[in-house]
């Protein structure tokens, strides 16, 4: 066989591959894309959430503040009403 026709053979095998390989190349591409966008869109959610936590967390100790101011007023009240109750 001549040399030129190994040439041949082989620039149309890599061109063959390269046809060959591309759309896998490509989808992958579109598929590490997708799970990107799939873990942001997770991570977004988990951030709002957490959020959403801290916020019920914070009204939950300024009522439970609100509440314990409340209850050490009816101490007081109580012992100013009867004071030898202990």
């Amino acid at each position: 066989m001549s040399t030129i026709a190994i040439v041949v053979i082989v620039v149309v095998v890599l061109v063959v591959l390269f046809l060959v390989a591309r759309p896998i190349m490509e989808r992958r591409r579109v598929a590490r894309e997708r799970q990107r966008e799939r873990l942001r869109a997770e991570a977004e959610g988990h951030q709002s959430m957490a959020e959403g936590h801290r916020e019920k967390a914070e009204e939950l100790r300024e009522k439970a503040e609100a509440e314990a101011e409340r209850a050490s007023r009816h101490e007081e009240r109580a012992a100013e009403v009867h004071p030898d109750r202990d």
